[in-house]
């Protein structure tokens, strides 16, 4: 998987992010337009001045090409107006190499990145507005539904985990499952699934 950041200014990705993509490259915007760098994933800073802008170019540029932005220091305020842009992804600048890689792996199967604890926050909305699905599909197993419906809750893995009396890779497994018997790609469209809403 080709990884691309959009550098801007001074800013540059993080040794985590390089960590995470060592054959990923990053380059100014002049650079990748003129050199018509091929790429999978776009990365760029809402640190970097005229982030947004960036963000519209590299929309229209690399077209059908998912963009993550990263922040230094991720608020919901920024979060939602970089999703509302049409960024695929959003994320702190400082996150684990293996964060990264999660990241691309989600929005790479076109799924929405946001992190856990604005996912959560999210998820608890479209709960809260949206009418429950209490009997879901057959094909889940008792556990997997029981994931499910803690999701749906606006519940962290870690917290799932908890609830469940099971390990945090447990809880990752069963979501693998359920999105795959259920044809979602992530978390959101899990709970739009599961509080009545057709749409994907």
């Amino acid at each position: 998987m080709r990884n691309l950041f959009l550098v801007a200014g001074a800013v540059t990705p993080s040794p985590r992010w390089r960590d995470a993509f060592a054959d990923g490259g990053y380059f100014t915007w002049d650079v990748a337009v003129s050199a018509r760098i091929k790429t999978d994933i776009v990365w760029l800073s809402a640190v970097a001045p005229g982030w947004k802008e960036l963000l519209g170019k590299a929309l229209q540029h690399f077209a059908d090409t998912p963009v993550v932005v990263v922040s230094n220091i991720p608020e919901e305020r920024e979060a939602m107006s970089a999703m509302v842009a049409g960024a695929r992804g959003y994320c702190h600048a400082w996150s684990s190499p293996e964060q990264f890689r999660e990241v691309a792996q989600v929005v790479s199967r076109g799924g929405y990145w946001i992190g856990p604890a604005l996912m959560s926050k999210l998820i608890g909305v479209v709960n809260k507005n949206l009418p429950r699905v209490d009997e879901l599909p057959g094909e889940l197993s008792e556990r997997e539904t029981e994931v499910a419906h803690e999701v749906v809750s606006g519940r962290s893995n870690k917290e799932i985990a908890r609830v469940l009396g099971i390990t945090e890779r447990t809880v990752k497994a069963h979501l693998g499952a359920i999105f795959t018997k259920l044809g979602v790609r992530d978390r959101l469209q899990l709970a739009l699934r599961l509080t009545g809403n057709k749409e994907k």
